[in-house]
């Protein structure tokens, strides 16, 4: 029976099933996803005790059941200039990429104006250039973590295929795929011909599209199952299914984490508990503008006809990812959802849209349905840096659609902050005190 990608369970950690929640920690991570496990790494490695706080289960984020692609490529912002028109329609017809649901909500109400703020040329080249900053770097860090840690999690970096089979939207990709040059993507033009040359397994309706060959891809569960099992190998600490209460502060600090399992002293914390961060900041406090972006997948036993390739297609608003003996088809984007409720009618959709550009089998055995909630932002940026008001607090979260492809170095530039050296990139642009 397919099911929801459920996280893995304290007895699949190399740690006893009822593992106390120490009393101490230098640092403890609140989020047990992409983002916790990388900044969990780096502070390992760094030589800090950690633990992982996680109101539910290990790697039971939305990165476990994503596309599973490290895209470099992927930099201009969910906010940029065109967007808004796309994301009424989509309120409309329900069917386009980015949807959102009405609401009155204040939080929201405030995100949308944000968002629609951001929708600017200068704010989008702003964007693209720090994104593009991130990737890069990240890209590498992940292929060095993968190589030097021995993770088996069908990683290849062949690149990603982006296709298209309408003109006018394969027209609007490649003043984006400009854009990209410009930001230092490499990016391979193909034509009708050409295309099939790289993927055969394309269907007739595909009229041309573009490789980014530094794009990679990987089986996310099968990476993030590793690396949590890495750490605990080397002496993180997990605290699964551990609500976060609050905190007991002194003056700027605090010092303790009020959890439903006891309190846990520490000398620092880093938030990055993905969609849910906006409810750990007000603790503290803080107004975080972030929103919950569903997105869902179908996971399949590997066909007999099917891709071979990464592919994105850019007009259907699905992605397609070979992961070994299965395959992995995602999609969609619902705004201001926090459900992982698997929507049968959205699922079918998606494989609809992919059958509608590449040839798969008639008939698909189901592995997975899962359905996951991302942090979006509305500048598109995720929020990197010391939480406003607090002097041992470090904020890491509203990665979107990007945590995989962030996670590395995300974890790198939190573990300089907290250790009170200079960073490997500007901080600035992800600085959280920019929606203050």
């Amino acid at each position: 029976m397919p099911t929801e990608f459920p996280g893995l369970k304290p007895s699949d950690l190399p740690i006893p099933a009822d593992f106390p929640i120490p009393g101490r920690a230098d640092a403890a991570v609140v989020g047990a996803g992409v983002i916790g496990l990388c900044v969990a790494y780096e502070l390992m490695k760094d030589g800090r005790e950690v633990v992982v706080v996680d109101q539910g289960p290990i790697v039971g984020g939305a990165a476990a059941g994503s596309a599973g692609f490290i895209t470099p490529s992927h930099v201009i912002p969910i906010a940029a200039p065109g967007v808004p028109r796309g994301v009424v329609r989509g309120m409309l017809r329900r069917t386009g990429p980015v949807t959102a649901r009405p609401s009155l909500d204040p939080a929201y109400l405030g995100w949308i104006f944000r968002f629609l703020r951001s929708c600017t040329s200068r704010t989008a080249e702003a964007g693209a250039a720090a994104l593009a900053a991130l990737g890069f770097l990240s890209a590498d860090l992940m292929e060095h973590l993968i190589t030097e840690e021995g993770i088996d999690c069908c990683y290849r970096r062949d690149g990603l295929l982006h296709v298209y089979g309408d003109e006018r939207v394969l027209a609007a990709a490649k003043h984006e795929a400009a854009e990209m040059e410009r930001c230092g993507v490499a990016v391979e033009m193909l034509g009708h011909d050409e295309i099939r040359e790289v993927e055969p397994a394309l269907g007739d309706e595909v009229i041309g599209g573009f490789l980014c060959p530094n794009d990679a891809g990987l089986d996310p569960a099968m990476f993030l199952s590793s690396l949590a099992s890495l750490l605990a190998g080397r002496g993180v600490r997990f605290a699964p299914h551990t609500r976060l209460l609050g905190f007991d502060s002194a003056s700027d600090a605090v010092e303790n984490l009020i959890t439903s399992r006891g309190n846990l002293a520490v000398d620092r914390v880093v938030v990055a508990a993905g969609a849910r961060s906006p409810e750990v900041a007000s603790h503290l406090g803080n107004r975080l503008p972030i929103q919950g972006g569903k997105g869902y997948n179908v996971t399949v036993a590997a066909p007999r006809l099917g891709p071979r390739n990464n592919i994105l297609i850019g007009d259907r608003w699905a992605a397609l990812n070979p992961m070994g003996d299965r395959l992995r088809m995602t999609g969609w984007l619902e705004l201001g959802r926090l459900d992982t409720a698997p929507s049968l009618k959205r699922l079918e959709h998606i494989e609809s849209n992919v059958r509608s550009r590449v040839r798969l089998d008639p008939e698909l055995t189901v592995l997975e349905r899962w359905a996951g909630v991302r942090p979006i932002t509305p500048d598109g940026l995720p929020v990197i840096g010391p939480a406003p008001g607090w002097r041992n607090v470090i904020y890491a979260t509203g990665h979107g659609k990007l945590g995989l492809s962030l996670g590395p170095v995300t974890g790198r530039l939190v573990t300089q902050m907290a250790g009170g050296r200079s960073v490997d990139l500007d901080p600035a642009p992800f600085s959280p005190a920019r929606f203050s």
